[in-house]
């Protein structure tokens, strides 16, 4: 009578490894991952660079306590941005361009309409 490892040659063979697939998969998601915080990171730091540039030429009027809600504000709407776009998205340089111009832009306007505030009081 033949034994069961006989029958069953699969019985034979070394187990194989079952997180194979999923440990490439995962370390293809954590690169993914990484690669998504750096370009938000340089979307972040390129607006920060210019809200900064932009309220360092701001008139003297406004205030530091000012100048840091205008930052924050910007800043808060980037980090809201680039949380809900796609990492294609993320890489498109035009797109990234004409969102830091956008975000100086609204820079700007919070600066005049606080500029006008402190004119009216």
């Amino acid at each position: 009578m033949r034994s069961s490892i006989e029958l069953l040659p699969w019985l034979r063979r070394p187990p194989r490894r079952i997180n194979t697939f999923v440990n490439s998969n995962n370390n293809h998601r954590l690169e993914k991952l990484k690669f998504r915080k750096s370009l938000t990171a340089e979307i972040v730091a390129d607006v920060e660079y210019e809200i900064n540039d932009l309220l360092a030429w701001a008139p003297e009027s406004l205030t530091e306590r000012d100048r840091k809600a205008i930052r924050d504000e910007v800043m808060a709407q980037t980090r809201l941005v680039t949380d809900a776009l796609s990492t294609e998205e993320l890489q498109n340089e035009g797109a990234r361009r004409a969102y830091t111009c956008g975000a100086v832009a609204t820079a700007r306007q919070m600066i005049n309409l606080q500029m006008a505030q402190t004119k009216r009081n």
